[in-house]
């Protein structure tokens, strides 16, 4: 970021200091790509009780962590904060938030979670992107996924079942039973819908889904790429991660 832009924040904040002051809540989708984070998080940021639609790819150590949070989404959104919920998703291992800030910011957390078979295939056909190269191979989606997984077991662990379980199917298969769950556990004043705004960086490369689908304004159904073949060995150990996951997730989780 340049220095222009951080001044240009810094004085935005302190026209408005109800940004830093103002009371908030702050809601985390722990994740991984290609898991319909992107749609789950403008359906989220479209609700008038919540700020937030994409992954702003930063961690949270510490407080200033969060003021930079607000400072961001108020700069990206130039909405009131105060009184709402605070929204970024969590996709990669680099991105961490701390122990400290799961129990003293009390952050609502989602855990989002789908299929091996379509998330590795959904990785590769992102790879086609440029930028993305990377995830062209199998083994190296397949490493991401694993460790992924291997580190949303750790954060259920911390949060200590006190958060919402979403498997990414359901979101497509019962919407409407899904979001009216979601709405009643955030405590929303008005439901959640299967609508969204699009947004200042909606399909931008870095902030989520760059396809098409995002700009649909609803959840659709993928066609699962049929196209693409993943190695048998390599759809096995991501079967594996993915049933130990599920198993924890389901087991550990507490809607309170």
């Amino acid at each position: 970021m340049s220095i222009l832009i951080r001044v240009k924040k810094l004085t935005e904040v302190a026209l408005k200091p109800s940004v830093i002051s103002g009371q908030v809540h702050y809601l985390f989708i722990f994740s991984h790509m290609r898991s319909r984070s992107s749609v789950l998080s403008h359906i989220l940021g479209s609700n008038t009780d919540v700020c937030g639609y994409s992954e702003l790819h930063r961690s949270y150590m510490n407080q200033m962590d969060l003021l930079k949070m607000r400072i961001g989404l108020y700069h990206d959104l130039r909405v009131d904060l105060r009184g709402k919920y605070l929204l970024d998703k969590i996709l990669h291992d680099d991105h961490k938030v701390s122990k400290e800030i799961l129990e003293t910011a009390c952050p609502k957390v989602i855990f989002l979670l789908r299929r091996p078979e379509s998330t590795l295939k959904s990785i590769l056909n992102m790879a086609r992107m440029p930028g993305m190269e990377g995830y062209l191979d199998p083994q190296k989606a397949l490493v991401y996924y694993c460790s992924r997984l291997t580190n949303l077991v750790k954060y259920a662990q911390v949060v200590k079942g006190k958060y919402f379980f979403l498997e990414s199917d359901d979101l497509v298969n019962n919407t409407d039973s899904v979001l009216r769950e979601l709405s009643d556990w955030l405590e929303l004043r008005l439901p959640l819908v299967n609508c969204y705004d699009l947004f200042n960086n909606t399909g931008k490369a870095g902030y989520g889904d760059r396809s098409e689908k995002i700009r649909t304004r609803k959840i659709v159904e993928t066609n699962g790429y049929p196209e693409l073949s993943i190695p048998p060995q390599v759809l096995q150990e991501a079967e594996y991660s993915y049933q130990r996951c599920k198993e924890k997730l389901s087991i550990d989780r507490a809607y309170n």
